[in-house]
């Protein structure tokens, strides 16, 4: 049957019982049926419909006609009515049945010459009346009625009308393209035939449309966000709270553009090294005004040190640095490293006295007067040890009456994804509103037992994506390991040469990192590994931040042993 169920707009309960009668007998379990088949090239109209296209082997194909009416009449005027339906019609269900099947011939002559001689032939079926009346315009045995159609079974009365058809033809020598005698259709013919006429196809949009498609529902959705910068435009000092997918760092980056509108030098902050480098990126266009990098490399280049061998002593980047950074700011008046102008984003990371101490010496007026503006998920996404105060204590201790303004309309998720979110991250209180469409795509949870299971997971995880149009670049896959250990560890082709750690800088690869590292960025389609835990605070937080990061697609590769914690949150 195809389509394999008949479809939800079928309004015919005829349709409905032969659609079942053909479905449902063994002795059509090697026919094919097109039911519902449009007729582009119909031969006497614009376009035209067969009920019901039934192919047998070694029989023929017959085009069925469906009149499911508990009425039928035909006029002195050649008028035929079906049931309560006023509209009459000239043509009749036996010449309906022909149009479409000499329509249906010809057009598969085209597409398939080696069909020539397989018998073709029209039929009708009235379910619910007797028809009885003889006339030189059918043949009797064409006729299905309420009598035939519920005396024997369905497949017995159309194979019949084909051995009449097929000796009719016999019995006329103006059919010299017929051979009874060939078999015809096989089953190849049979398959072949079905394929011409409804071909079954799949077409995938493209990586690049697919990429610029989002980027443009991206954009369209955060520039709905810029009320909130608008809003608060004639406060010098803002600080805006918001779940993650609410727009944040795009608000950031426009509020460095306003910024430097009005010509003041602007200092664009944040704490994370992968988002600090494409911050640097989108505001290329805006130096030398605009200075756009990591809180840690401004401090660096600040107090003009490398940081030589301290790679992970967090001494020397939470306490060392910044002392360093700030005696160089003290030490050289008027220098160049005062802004008219501080934004931060992901700020939630960086409310640490230590820092907040360099930040307020690099701002025109300091913290208390100056003019600043503040992003951050202050209560979701503090995963870094180095920010250890909350907005409020820092608010209450270097500026006053600062106004807190509230994002709860998520711009970057689908709903899908966002519920995901909050069920599973724990975001309370929800979004107030998602404002991308739903694309129908369930994000997937897929359970392993030990390394080698998440391996083929992940790599047939990577494959459906392709397939489904994602480049190589559009797919992030993230892990709470440092090591990104599922991803690293990839050993089987293609996909060993398709990865690449994020830090890379090599294009066209799918790259993964740490969630630490790819905090307050997002990509198309992201894959979470790695996931042995959700309960407590901090994996819930880190789990949080991984699920957020899709815009389009999401999959989670969770252990076993994480599963019970998995379907109690859900559920």
């Amino acid at each position: 049957m195809i389509p394999a169920s008949i479809y939800a707009g079928c309004a015919s309960p005829g349709e409905r019982e032969i659609f079942r009668a053909l479905r449902d007998d063994p002795a059509t379990s090697n026919w094919i049926v097109l039911h519902s088949l449009d007729i582009a090239e119909h031969q006497k109209q614009v376009s035209g419909e067969a009920d019901f296209v039934v192919i047998v082997p070694g029989k023929g194909v017959l085009c069925l006609e469906v009149k499911a009416c508990s009425t039928l009449r035909r006029t002195p005027e050649g008028i035929w009515y079906y049931g309560t339906d006023p509209k009459g019609d000239s043509r009749g269900p036996f010449k309906q049945a022909s149009e479409a099947m000499h329509s249906i011939r010809k057009h598969l002559l085209k597409a398939r010459p080696d069909t020539a001689g397989i018998l073709f032939w029209p039929a009708v079926v009235f379910p619910y009346v007797a028809f009885t009346i003889t006339s030189g315009e059918w043949h009797h045995w064409q006729v299905i009625d309420r009598q035939a159609f519920t005396a024997r079974p369905l497949a017995s009365s159309l194979e019949t009308i084909l051995d009449h058809a097929r000796l009719h033809l016999q019995e006329h020598t103006s059919s010299p393209w017929f051979n009874p005698a060939s078999g015809e259709p096989a089953v190849e013919q049979c398959e072949a035939i079905a394929r011409a006429l409804r071909p079954h196809f799949e077409f995938i949009e493209s990586s690049k449309s697919h990429t610029e498609r989002l980027n443009t529902e991206l954009k369209h959705y955060t520039e709905e966000q810029y009320i909130a910068l608008d809003a608060m435009e004639a406060n010098d000092r803002v600080a805006f709270e918001g779940p993650a997918g609410t727009g944040k760092t795009m608000l950031a980056i426009e509020a460095a553009r306003r910024g430097h509108a009005a010509g003041r030098r602007v200092l664009l902050l944040c704490f994370n090294r992968l988002l600090g480098k494409w911050l640097e990126e989108e505001a290329a266009v805006l130096k030398p005004e605009v200075t756009a990098r990591t809180l840690h490399s401004h401090m660096l280049e600040v107090a003009g040190v490398s940081p030589g061998g301290a790679g992970n002593d967090s001494h020397f980047w939470e306490t060392t640095l910044p002392r360093l950074a700030m005696e160089r700011l003290v030490e050289v008046a008027g220098n160049d490293h005062l802004f008219d102008e501080l934004v931060v984003d992901e700020a939630q990371d960086v409310l640490r006295d230590d820092y907040l101490d360099f930040l307020d010496l690099s701002l025109r007026g300091g913290l208390a007067s100056g003019r600043w503006r503040l992003f951050g998920d202050f209560e979701k996404q503090s995963i870094y040890e180095s920010a250890n105060l909350t907005l409020r204590e820092v608010l209450k201790s270097r500026a006053s009456n600062v106004p807190l303004y509230s994002l709860r309309v998520n711009c970057r998720n689908t709903p899908r994804i966002a519920e995901t979110a909050r069920l599973l991250g724990g975001l309370a209180p929800a979004y107030k509103k998602i404002l991308r469409p739903d694309n129908g795509i369930e994000p997937r949870i897929r359970y392993y037992k030990d390394g080698e299971e998440q391996q083929a997971l992940l790599i047939e995880t990577l494959d459906r994506l392709h397939r489904d149009g994602f480049a190589n670049g559009d797919i992030v896959i993230l892990s709470k390991r440092s090591d990104a250990a599922c991803a690293s560890q990839v050993q089987s082709q293609p996909w060993k040469s398709r990865l690449n750690p994020f830090t890379a800088i090599a294009k066209g690869y799918t790259r993964y990192c740490s969630v630490h590292a790819f905090k307050g960025m997002e990509a198309p389609a992201i894959i979470v590994t790695d996931v042995n835990r959700i309960s407590d605070p901090a994996s819930m937080a880190i789990f949080y931040i991984g699920i957020t990061r899709a815009v389009d697609r999401l999959v989670l590769l969770v252990h076993e042993t994480a599963k019970d914690e998995i379907i109690k949150t859900l559920t």
